[in-house]
């Protein structure tokens, strides 16, 4: 699941050199990893489709499988994945998991 995104954030990455961030943060009853990149982006339309089986973005096509496979692992662990703009350019995935501990 993790490699899928981090694969995606470069892949489909269209700058020479790719930066790709990762932070995690840790609360009381979640933990959540992020994901960032400075690639192109997600056009906003394809935001709410991005997680659908089958879905491939126009400028960098793929099998459509990937983030559909990250949100069902998220979805059956009782997670939640999100993907938003990320300033001034490029994709934000966060991804939050229930701790198991809490």
């Amino acid at each position: 699941m993790f490699a899928n995104v981090l694969t995606n954030a470069v892949q489909h990455n269209d700058t020479e050199n790719p930066t790709v961030t990762v932070t995690t943060t840790v609360e009381e009853t979640t933990a959540s990893v992020v994901v960032r990149d400075d690639g192109p982006g997600i056009p906003d339309a394809e935001k709410t489709r991005v997680f659908e089986k089958g879905m491939q973005g126009l400028a960098n096509p793929g099998d459509g499988f990937g983030l559909y496979f990250v949100n069902e692992v998220i979805e059956r662990y009782g997670g939640d994945v999100d993907v938003r703009d990320n300033g001034p350019r490029g994709a934000v995935f966060e991804l939050t998991f229930e701790r198991a501990d809490a």
